[in-house]
């Protein structure tokens, strides 16, 4: 029972890795209208159910492709959820929103600050280097 459970899931992730490689050839390949701001398909994707000559991408009224919509037509709901798993059920995209997102940003070094003549005037407003160096004294 377990082998056949282990046996479906690589084949799913075979399926699946698959189906991202057509993906990614299928947005590499596409030729973009500019005069129309359409992206239309080159080849005829079988697999992603998406002919040639068929509109991928459009700015206004376009329903986008939707990738998790093709690993369902192949998988079914339950197999594409197990071995593609949205960011809010678990995967990178919760390990980041968690964890990574939450860390303290590191505090920047303050510089020592290095007083030159008073009487001379201040360069950019006393944020240029010259001033922090104290380079701008005046020699008498």
């Amino acid at each position: 029972m377990e082998s056949s459970v282990q046996e479906a899931g690589a084949k799913a992730l075979e399926i699946r890795r698959q189906l991202k490689l057509d993906w990614a050839c299928l947005w590499l390949t596409r030729l973009d209208d500019k005069t129309v701001a359409e992206g239309i398909c080159t080849d005829e994707f079988e697999r992603l159910f998406v002919e040639s000559g068929e509109i991928i991408f459009a700015t206004r009224d376009f329903k986008p492709l939707s990738f998790r919509e093709i690993l369902n037509r192949h998988l079914g709901q339950d197999l594409a959820d197990r071995v593609d798993a949205g960011p809010s059920v678990g995967g990178w995209g919760k390990f980041v929103k968690e964890h990574v997102s939450q860390l303290k940003p590191v505090q920047k070094r303050e510089r020592p600050r290095i007083e030159g003549d008073p009487t001379q005037q201040r360069r950019k407003n006393g944020r240029g280097w010259l001033n922090q160096t104290g380079f701008l004294k005046r020699v008498c």
